[in-house]
């Protein structure tokens, strides 16, 4: 049950919950070239064939990263497979051994290297921020993340307080304040200058409605693909391509660091081990209950032992993740795919190491029998597939994340043949 539960997570995390990023957080790919027109009310949806290739979801080279590493925690599962090949129960033994330390080793060299290049914990950082503290004028004029041109001139009228057509620098300020809501520093006239000198193209120190809507468009291209290390901010653009900017204007557009309360960290890792203490001896509690009554349940109603702990326990554990993943994905930028997924597999990662060693560590100390070759083998399969194709692309059209869905009900498939039908287990 153990490992059917491991399997199930790690398989649904890649074939239902990685295929939900590019479903729901799908886009058109042509959007990624500045010179691309902004789409117009009248123009037509196309067709869902098209959409096949023309949509999807682009990711940064860290993502890719991840990726990589998830692909690593492949290598126990790999040498987990001898004890199939070789049967013999000393031999066993030792492989259970080195693989317990080999992915031990794994957790501990993971968890060391996020303290010394910690670019995978400024990632988690960004995805918690990004779920949380959302651009709301990104997401007000953008619709499945192209510029809404309609309510981009509903806003240039909104601003146009006087209707004479034009926007002002006094309503432009307007715009900006609403822009710069999430940074600490205040507003200076310096700033809106330069802001207005990007927007009045014809320099006539009056922004007209195609001026507007061509630069607000161009925005919102380059905050869909912001992929600051940090935190995303809007006011960037507008003054990047200011040469003569001195670094005391440059320091007002970055929110200011706050001191670090070393009491209260302190404190936050107390009560983050005090969850974990807490959750373990929960799990302690309840696991002898709960096995008994997934195995009578199987039993009464003549399913498969491996179908409730690999499917139905797994869906009951991932559906705050995916619900969560759709979420963050339907924001439709690459920032928001590259931090969920980046998230998926490093997540894939810590629970196969963590888990894997959990359950060697038993079956060793306990010098139980090795009966779970084919869930190990389906999760070397399905994860490695997974691992190869997301490490070596940074591009994923829509028709991989139903290739991905498809993936599930295979895995389902190859754990009965190899349980139920060819006595793996």
């Amino acid at each position: 049950m153990g490992m059917n539960v491991l399997a199930g997570s790690a398989v649904m995390s890649l074939t239902l919950i990685w295929p939900s990023v590019i479903a729901f957080g799908s886009y058109d790919l042509a959007d990624d070239d500045d010179t691309i027109l902004p789409q117009l009310p009248d123009e037509e949806e196309p067709s869902f064939i098209k959409k096949l290739t023309a949509y999807g979801v682009t990711t940064d080279t860290e993502t890719s990263s991840t990726a990589r590493i998830m692909l690593v925690s492949m290598i126990p599962f790999l040498i987990l497979q001898l004890p199939q090949i070789i049967n013999s129960t000393s031999v066993t033994r030792i492989i259970v051994l080195l693989t317990l330390i080999l992915s031990l080793c794994f957790f501990i060299a993971y968890a060391a290297y996020q303290i010394f290049q910690p670019w995978i914990l400024n990632r988690r950082f960004d995805y918690v921020r990004q779920k949380f503290v959302k651009n709301k004028l990104l997401k007000l004029l953008s619709t499945n993340g192209k510029a809404n041109v309609q309510l981009i001139k509903n806003l240039h009228k909104e601003l146009d307080k006087n209707h004479d057509g034009k926007v002002t620098n006094a309503e432009l300020k307007t715009l900006l304040i609403g822009i710069q809501l999430e940074a600490d520093g205040e507003l200076s006239e310096d700033l809106v200058e330069r802001v207005m000198g990007q927007l009045d193209i014809s320099g006539d120190e009056f922004i007209q409605e195609d001026e507007f809507v061509r630069i607000l468009t161009k925005w919102l291209q380059d905050a869909r693909k912001s992929l600051s290390k940090n935190d995303y901010k809007p006011l960037s653009f507008f003054s990047k391509l200011q040469e003569d900017v001195d670094e005391e204007q440059q320091a007002a557009l970055i929110p200011k660091k706050k001191k670090v309360d070393i009491q209260g960290s302190i404190l936050e890792y107390l009560e983050a081990l005090a969850l974990v203490l807490v959750g373990t001896a929960v799990t302690a509690l309840v696991a002898l209950p709960l096995i008994m009554n997934v195995s009578g349940f199987a039993t009464d109603a003549n399913v498969p032992s491996f179908l409730i702990p690999y499917f139905i326990i797994p869906c009951a554990i991932n559906i705050p993740r995916l619900l969560s993943t759709i979420n963050s994905a339907a924001q439709k930028t690459q920032r928001a795919a590259s931090l969920t997924l980046s998230q998926i597999y490093s997540g894939v990662f810590m629970s196969n190491m963590s888990s894997l060693a959990t359950f060697l560590l038993t079956v060793y100390v306990r010098n139980l029998s090795w009966d779970v070759s084919a869930e190990v083998l389906v999760v070397l399969i399905i994860c490695g597939v997974m691992g190869v194709f997301t490490s070596t692309r940074t591009i994923f059209p829509l028709w991989t994340g139903y290739v991905g869905y498809m993936l599930y009900p295979l895995s389902l498939l190859m754990l009965y043949l190899l349980t139920a039908v060819w006595g793996w287990s």
